[in-house]
C-alpha cells in the first residue's frame, strides 16, 4: 500500500479508489438499497467515467464490477445496466465541468432533511463551516430521469464542492475521489450534527461571523487532509473489504 496518494494514472487505479469509496461508504451508512451513485473520471479518457452496476448495493462492488459510461450515456458493455438517474446526473456534471472528476449523491436520513429545509446547512459546526458561503442549491424536478435537467445541475453546482438538491439529498464533487469523499463526509456529519442541535434547542449557538471566514478560509489552505484520511479509508477497506479490488 502507498503511503501518499497518487492521482490515477489507468482506468485500474481508478476502478480500485472508486471501489474503495463505495465500499467505505456502506461501512458509513451511507445507502439508500440502490438509488445512489458515485463516480469518477477515467484517466486519459475525459469523457468517460465508472460507476456502480444498477441492482448492485455498496457491499457488492468491486474494482472489476464498475460500469464505464460515456458523458452521453453510452456504455460499451453490452447487457450491463445502471441507474438511469445517476446517468443524467453524474454524465452531465462530467461532461459539463472539465475540472471535476468524481462526484458523488447520497439519500441519508440527516442530508435530505437538511436538504428540506429553507435554510439548508447552517453555520453550526467545524464540519459545516468547510461549507461557509460555499453551497449550491438545486430545485426537485422528480426523479432525475429527463436529460435536460443536466445543464441545471451544471448551472448550481458552479464551482462548489457541494450542492444540496433541494427535498432529495447531499451532491460532491472534486478534481479527485479522495476530495469528493471528503467533502461528503463533512457535510453528512455537518448535517447529523444540525438535526441534532435543531432538535435539541430553538437557540442553537452558531460562531462569529469573523470565526466563520476564518475557519473556511482554514480547510481551503489545507487539503492535506483529506488525503492523509484518504489513505487511512483504503487501509480500512483493505483490512474489512478485501476483495473491493477483485
Amino acid at each position: 500500500m502507498l503511503k501518499r496518494w497518487t492521482a490515477p494514472t489507468t482506468e485500474r487505479d481508478a476502478r480500485i479508489e472508486l471501489a474503495a469509496a463505495y465500499r467505505y461508504a456502506y461501512d458509513l451508512g451511507w445507502t439508500d438499497l440502490g438509488a445512489t451513485h458515485f463516480s469518477s473520471r477515467v484517466p486519459g479518457q475525459p469523457d468517460t467515467y465508472l460507476i456502480l452496476q444498477e441492482g448492485l448495493f455498496f457491499n457488492e462492488v468491486t474494482a472489476s464490477n464498475l460500469v464505464m459510461l460515456s458523458v452521453d450515456g453510452a456504455t460499451p458493455q453490452d447487457g450491463v445496466a445502471v441507474n438511469p438517474a445517476g446517468v443524467t446526473i453524474h454524465g452531465a456534471l462530467l461532461a459539463g465541468k472539465p475540472d471535476v472528476n468524481s462526484v458523488m449523491h447520497t439519500h441519508t436520513v440527516a442530508g435530505v432533511a437538511v436538504c428540506s429545509t429553507w435554510e439548508g446547512l447552517q453555520p453550526l459546526s467545524q464540519h459545516a463551516l468547510r461549507f461557509y458561503k460555499d453551497i449550491g442549491r438545486h430545485d426537485y424536478e422528480g426523479v432525475a430521469l429527463d436529460g435536460e435537467e443536466g445543464p441545471r445541475l451544471v448551472e448550481n453546482l458552479a464551482d462548489h464542492e457541494l450542492l444540496l438538491l433541494n427535498n432529495h439529498g447531499l451532491l460532491t464533487a472534486g478534481v479527485s475521489v479522495p476530495q469528493s469523499f471528503s467533502a461528503m463526509y463533512y457535510a453528512e456529519m455537518a448535517c447529523r450534527i444540525q438535526v441534532a442541535t435543531i432538535g435539541s434547542t430553538d437557540m442553537p449557538l452558531k460562531p462569529s461571523r469573523k470565526v466563520r471566514k476564518h475557519t473556511k478560509q482554514q480547510h481551503d489552505d489545507s487539503h492535506g487532509y483529506m488525503y492523509r484520511d484518504w489513505m487511512a479509508i483504503l487501509r480500512q477497506v483493505e483490512r474489512t473489504h478485501p476483495d473491493f479490488a477483485d
